[in-house]
């Protein structure tokens, strides 16, 4: 009875995902409503990629213009402390490699870490696909009306216009599927 408990409980993690902010983790979350509260989310900003490279971003209308992209994008937000967003990095190499060329991954870290930190993160799991770091992270999703839980991931068409999101850990057949959708 014990182990079906068990089971039950990190199925219910799986699927539903983790919350957003570490417990007892106050640097997880840096952004709070009043300090973001005179931001303007419809300026550009940008994200800073784990190379250093920055990607420009602009919110409009139906979604979020990148500077310089015609492939469609999908924006994984994570913590490397999260069971399910590491659980999921198999399935977005593996779809970052038979995209190539039509679809961008981006995941956005939802922590504060070094980049050397990030640096080992990303080796350890043979992550090949861009890793976004930095306060532009916090801004895109408060600017997105805030990501509530992780992994958290949205899917935007070559053009900017969102397509659809996902809360929690998601199979790779639906990704693949909803991602044939917005490239064809």
């Amino acid at each position: 009875m014990k182990i079906k408990l068990l089971i039950i409980a990190l199925l219910a993690i799986f699927i539903v995902g983790c919350n957003d902010k570490k417990d007892g983790d106050d640097n997880s979350s840096k952004s709070s409503d009043q300090t973001h509260a005179n931001i303007d989310y419809g300026a550009p900003f940008d994200l800073t990629l784990i190379d250093e490279s920055k990607m420009m971003l602009q919110k409009f209308d139906k979604g979020f213009k990148v500077e310089g992209n015609d492939e469609a994008i999908l924006f994984n937000f994570f913590a490397t402390w999260c069971p399910p967003c590491k659980a999921e990095i198999p399935h977005l190499n593996n779809l970052n490699d038979k995209f190539k060329g039509k679809l961008k991954i981006v995941s956005v870290l939802m922590e504060d870490k070094s980049k050397d930190e990030i640096d080992a993160f990303i080796k350890k799991f043979k992550i090949n696909f861009d890793v976004a770091y930095g306060e532009g992270n916090f801004r895109f999703a408060k600017a997105l009306g805030g990501v509530v839980g992780i992994p958290y991931m949205v899917l935007y068409r070559p053009n900017g216009e969102y397509a659809t999101h996902y809360v929690g850990l998601v199979p790779e057949e639906m990704l693949e599927s909803d991602i044939n959708k917005v490239i064809d």
